[in-house]
């Protein structure tokens, strides 16, 4: 299945949404008119139920479109954690849902309440366990394909409000068989599950929230594909977090210290394009590049930058040179000085070897002379 672009995968939130909007906001004027026709006090509660769907629904639209936006000034990574906002209010939802249901129930049961439902409320219910459990699975098909936790967390309390119209079902056939203890009995068991799966939401977001990085599996996978790439010697200090459904990642990579800028920062574009192509979840990527390797005992300490090395060379009285090149590794500093074809470069290799004895951070100066 290809991957959804950004704008698709919005649209795709956004009229699931929609879908799940308008299902219950029929339902629940369709079983509050049941339950007080037929006077059934379950059907009522159960009326309620996907009363606080629709309020979730309204939500998830909401919080989906304020998702949608990209980065701006004030939000530079963009607006993703909307949506895993969105998923931590509906577990919460979801856990309230489970105690009200709870302690209604258990209130009850130990009150020994009974009802006297009509056969109509029996159509209303079987109607909601149908539309419920079909919304339940049209609506999580589409979170797994937009990889959306706000719409699987909207699909799991569309699943809640089909359980317990599965309870209200069997209570009203228990009820007219004269068996009333049995719908409390099971809308406690249903609660204990919507309870569960409000948390499992809840908590995971709220993970995803403090930046949550990804799994070890996949942050291997990230490892291998770095590795992959023939140039970079090593990858250490890599790290990932969530944003929503994308994720951002940053770390090391060691080159050869003799490498260009330009061909060092050939290598580090080759293995970000290569992390998107094998990784579409990932967004954004931010590689360091090392010259040698960060967990080493003793690590080069800043030397003399390029001014200074360019003044000492001044005082030998060098023919000028059309490139020098630095490089720093083991605590010391290796110098390439290209000279044009036409320079008369005799003398200049001695000159050089007095600046390397009198200077004890120069390793070595090669140095080259163009040809034609």
């Amino acid at each position: 299945m290809t991957e959804m672009s950004h704008t698709e995968r919005f649209k795709t939130i956004s009229r699931v949404n929609w879908v799940c909007t308008i299902i219950d906001a029929v339902l629940t004027v369709f079983k509050l008119s049941i339950g007080f026709l037929a006077k059934s006090p379950a059907l009522i509660a159960d009326a309620l139920h996907s009363l606080s769907d629709l309020g979730t629904d309204v939500l998830a639209l909401v919080l989906g479109n304020l998702a949608k936006h990209g980065p701006d000034e004030d939000h530079p990574y963009g607006h993703a954690r909307y949506e895993t906002m969105g998923t931590a209010v509906l577990g919460t939802v979801l856990m309230m849902v489970a105690l009200g249901i709870g302690v209604e129930n258990l209130m009850a049961l130990l009150n020994g309440e009974s009802t006297s439902p009509h056969w109509l409320a029996l159509v209303a219910v079987a109607v909601s366990i149908v539309s419920k459990e079909a919304l339940f699975h049209y609506t999580m098909k589409y979170a797994r394909l937009t990889r959306s936790n706000l719409l699987e967390a909207n699909a799991w309390h569309s699943r809640s409000d089909s359980l317990s119209s599965v309870v209200v079902f069997v209570g009203i056939i228990c009820s007219l068989a004269g068996l009333h203890f049995v719908e409390y009995l099971a809308a406690l068991g249903v609660a204990a599950l919507i309870g569960k799966m409000g948390y499992q939401l809840a908590w995971e977001a709220m993970q995803d929230l403090i930046d949550r990085g990804v799994s070890t599996e996949q942050q291997q996978a990230y490892m291998d594909t770095l590795n992959s790439v023939e140039d970079i010697i090593d990858v250490h200090m890599l790290r990932s977090r969530l944003l929503g459904t994308d994720v951002l990642i940053d770390g090391h990579i060691q080159v050869a210290p003799t490498l260009t800028v330009s061909e060092a920062h050939q290598i580090n574009d080759f293995a970000t394009r290569l992390l998107k192509q094998n990784h579409a979840e990932i967004t954004d990527i931010t590689l360091h590049i090392d010259f040698e390797p960060d967990h080493r005992i003793e690590k080069t300490k800043l030397k003399p930058m390029r001014k200074t090395i360019e003044h000492l060379l001044s005082d030998f009285d060098l023919p000028d040179y059309e490139r020098l090149y630095l490089h720093y590794s083991d605590n010391l500093l290796n110098i390439e000085i290209v000279f044009a074809a036409n320079e008369d470069v005799s003398g200049v290799n001695q000159k050089l070897e007095e600046l390397i004895q009198n200077t004890d951070w120069i390793n070595s100066i090669e140095v080259h002379q163009k040809i034609g």
